[in-house]
This record gives structure tokens, sequence and C-alpha cells, in this order.
């Protein structure tokens, strides 16, 4: 079965908040952290590849 990778990237998304993207269409809610934004993203890869 073919699984499809999935890639995050963190963006910007105004007002001193940050995102995140994934390729799989999933994005996460904007925080003022990036570094809990970068969590969350690895979070949501790690969940994924289970």
């Amino acid at each position: 079965m073919f699984r499809k990778k999935h890639t995050t990237e963190i963006v910007d998304a105004g007002f001193g908040k940050w995102n995140f993207a994934c390729s799989c269409g999933a994005h996460g809610r904007a925080v003022p952290s990036r570094q809990e934004m970068e969590t969350k993203a690895r979070l949501h890869r790690e969940a994924a590849n289970r």
C-alpha cells in the first residue's frame, strides 16, 4: 500500500502568530510561539506514520 509522505512547513500567519501546513491538507491553529508550532507539526508527522 502506498503511503503519502507528510511534508510540513511552518508559515507566518500574521499578527505574530505561526501555523503549519502539511502536504496532506492538514494545518494547525495559529499560535504565538513558533517553537510550539514546530512541535505540533512534528507530532502530526509522527501520528501519520503510525
